[in-house]
């Protein structure tokens, strides 16, 4: 199962604190869950209050989505929120927006304009879901042992200013069992934050029954979860910490805090969504995660903290910085902290180089790549190999321009520090930095990553110790919807699935490991499935025809010892 893409990370930037003119407008959160009969979590009640933003009569005084990157929402309807202000009671009516590729939003506007202070109280439930459940960006509110899991984005209907709020988000857990723990992305029990009310939607919650490592959690570093894993917890934290550790470091950022999620989900799948300060992982019954596992998956959820460009190009066009820094540095780091064997990095690149050539969508731009983000998990992957190729590039030639002395650290650093200074950075300014690196070759490499040109490794990436050949493989090819792994979906006529016999509509009840399928070229996909109240036995080579592309190998005679990079 290829990750899930870490999504709309451009609006989870914080507002510099040099833009705030004046003091910022309070906004008040109380988060009350409501116990089940089996004691866990059935509902969650939320209220808010904040002063009336000012404004028109007809302007909105919430917002909220509908759906968001193919994930529903709790999407209330207009009677399902309760507003009082100074003057009263406040009725609402709803109108959704146009659709954009990221999803729709709905927009709550009052019969009046509010005057005072207004309070906003609603109700959410958690999301049903089941093994046919589409395997989505992980912003759905779960049910799991003993309390819910998820994000905001999913249950929040919030102010529609987007200036920065004095946030204070509490948590009422009178009605739950001694030793129930309320977690924000933020921080356990009260919390404050001066962000935009946004913040609140893009970040993660976790409340009831909730176990941590550390036990009692911790103010800088902890993970958390509902359901026990079947793995190491403890090693995982382990291991996870030292890496965010010099991860931060590396970022100029030690100790910031960071929080890890960790849900279980009903089908054989994980995935991880990277929010404010945090992200969330999924797994399934067996353990199952994704084709890098855990260790990459975590490292590059976590190198989202950091590095993306913030000038307010659209995210598609944007997104190959996003995650192809987070796919470079994610090994790179590991590798450095000692945390990787040279040998386990190479198998890492070549994944990641093989997933790129193998790409149907390998030659849309950048552009049209973004149109289907949504509706195409294959497109979703496009920006990591591309981007991870290309700044493999950029750093060789960075390299060989300064002779060694200089390296695409200096350029993401650099991009990093204005940031924090309040610059915007955004492709126009990085075109600039590079061309200061190695000159006009930066526009005509930027220029053909874009537009979807086939890359090439450059000669000397990741030398001494590495060094780039042509290659072929078969490219993975499940044949039907890998984000939906409990009923084949959108299966492919032409695909070694179809050929074997499975059809469209078929319940799975077992399935081969994706992530063993795909990192074995010879291993068979054995599935039983059920058709029409009969179970089916079927077995095919999940693979597609051989592709051409690059890899890496070890030059012989090197040791690990100038393999550092």
């Amino acid at each position: 199962m290829p990750r899930l893409q870490s999504l709309l990370i451009f609006c989870l930037v914080l507002a510099a604190p040099a833009a705030w003119a004046a003091e910022p407008p309070a906004l008040s959160v109380t988060l009350t869950p409501r116990p089940s009969a089996d004691g866990g979590v059935d509902r969650l009640e939320v209220e808010l209050r904040f002063p009336a933003p000012g404004g028109d009569p007809g302007d909105a005084l919430l917002r909220m989505p509908v759906t968001l990157v193919s994930t529903p929402t709790a999407a209330y309807g207009a009677n399902d929120i309760h507003v009082r202000d100074g003057r009263g009671l406040l009725s609402l009516r709803t109108e959704d927006a146009e659709p954009t590729p990221e999803g729709v939003y709905r927009h709550y506007l009052g019969d009046r304009a509010a005057e005072g202070d207004v309070t906003v109280a609603y109700a959410v439930t958690p999301r049903p879901v089941s093994s046919e459940t589409r395997n989505g960006p992980l912003f759905d509110l779960r049910a799991q042992d003993g309390g819910l899991m998820g994000a905001g984005v999913y249950f929040f209907a919030l102010p529609t200013v987007e200036t920065p709020y004095r946030i204070t988000l509490n948590w009422d857990l009178s009605a739950l069992p001694e030793g129930a723990r309320g977690v924000w992305s933020f921080g356990e029990g009260e919390r404050s934050v001066t962000a935009p009310a946004s913040t609140l939607a893009f970040s993660f919650y976790a409340v009831g029954a909730v176990a941590s490592e550390p036990e009692a959690g911790a103010d800088d570093f902890a993970l958390y979860w509902l359901s026990h894993p079947p793995f190491d917890i403890d090693d995982l934290a382990t291991e996870t910490r030292a890496l965010y550790t010099y991860m931060s470091e590396f970022f100029n950022d030690p100790g910031a805090p960071y929080r890890v999620f960790v849900r279980e989900n009903p089908y054989p799948a994980g995935g991880g969504t990277a929010l404010a300060q945090s992200f969330m992982f999924g797994y399934g019954a067996g353990g199952e995660t994704t084709s890098g596992g855990l260790q990459m998956l975590l490292a590059h959820e976590m190198a989202h903290n950091w590095p993306r460009l913030n000038g307010g190009d659209p995210h598609a066009l944007t997104a190959w910085y996003t995650e192809g820094t987070a796919e470079f540095y994610s090994s790179l780091l590991a590798l450095r902290a000692g945390l990787l064997e040279t040998d386990e990095f190479l198998d890492i690149i070549n994944r990641r180089a093989d997933a790129y050539y193998a790409n149907p969508h390998l030659g849309l731009s950048n552009e049209e790549a973004g149109r289907i983000f949504w509706s195409d998990s294959r497109a979703q992957r496009v920006p990591y190999g591309r981007g991870f190729i290309y700044l493999t590039n950029v750093d060789a030639q960075v390299r060989a321009a300064s002779g060694g002395e200089r390296s695409l650290d200096d350029l993401v650093l650099t991009i990093l520090a204005r940031q924090k200074a309040g610059e915007s950075i955004g492709l126009a300014q990085w075109v600039e930095l590079l061309q200061a690196e190695i000159g006009d070759e930066a526009q005509a490499g930027f220029d053909a990553m874009t537009s979807g040109q086939a890359l090439f490794p450059h000669p000397q990436s990741f030398g001494p110790c590495l060094r780039p050949v042509q290659a072929s493989h078969r490219p993975f090819q499940l044949g039907f919807d890998e984000m939906r792994l409990g009923v084949v979906a959108d299966l492919l006529p032409e695909s070694a699935a179809a050929r074997a016999g499975l059809a469209e509509g078929d319940e799975i009840l077992s399935i081969t490991p994706v992530r063993e399928a795909q990192g074995d070229e010879d291993r068979m996909m054995e599935m039983t499935i059920r058709r029409d109240g009969r179970t089916y036995g079927v077995r095919y080579l999940p693979r597609g025809e051989p592709v051409s592309g690059w890899r890496w190998e070890r030059v012989d005679g090197v040791p690990d010892s100038a393999c550092a990079l």
